[in-house]
């Protein structure tokens, strides 16, 4: 059996299968991908559910590689964040910041009803992240960007964020990040 492919899942299914169910009916994973890793992790000092998938065939796997990863708090079942890094979305061209907007609209109104209007917009703009592609015998950097619509929730005293990508999907979305002189929040979306 190649290892590559086995699934590294610390816990048992019974026990997030619930929490998973419900975030699927809000969020598709993409084709291709299958569940590589499940763990039982705190963000914020609250327990969450850590998940990441990667690429079925085993290609650009592992951390720094193509992967769609999400957090869901325990206690609710609330989606904390998503991110999609594939070398796909690094083609194409950039929404622009009113579509950003929209998709960013579209997206939080179907997560969780009246969150957009309670964000305060502080600013919409690019945004790149990095990963490892094998190219030949190599592998090396490639960049996918997006444009991030940035936002700070009063009510929590927290930011949140929806990335939308080249393909004018939403590639990333992230809650309740606490920032004191920088992000004191937890990073399980980001292998960085």
């Amino acid at each position: 059996m190649n290892h590559v492919f086995q699934t590294n899942i610390s816990v048992k299914e019974e026990d997030y299968s619930e929490s998973l169910k419900k975030v699927l009916q809000l969020l598709t994973i993409p084709d291709g991908y299958v569940l590589k890793t499940v763990q039982s992790q705190k963000q914020n000092a609250e327990d969450v559910w850590w998940f990441r998938y990667e690429k079925a065939s085993g290609e650009n796997h592992g951390p720094g590689g193509e992967y769609f990863s999400f957090v869901i708090k325990k206690s609710s079942n609330k989606l904390l964040g998503f991110t999609w890094m594939d070398k796909t979305l690094a083609e194409g061209e950039l929404p622009t910041k009113e579509a950003a907007k929209a998709s960013a609209k579209e997206f939080l109104d179907k997560l969780e009803p009246g969150l957009f209007a309670k964000l305060d917009n502080l600013w919409i703009d690019k945004h790149d992240e990095s990963i490892l592609v094998k190219n030949g015998a190599n592998q090396e950097n490639t960049i996918i960007s997006g444009m991030k619509y940035k936002c700070y929730l009063k009510e929590s005293d927290s930011y949140a964020w929806v990335i939308v990508g080249k393909n004018g999907k939403v590639i990333t979305f992230e809650q309740e990040i606490k920032w004191v002189n920088g992000r004191v929040t937890e990073k399980w979306l980001h292998d960085s």
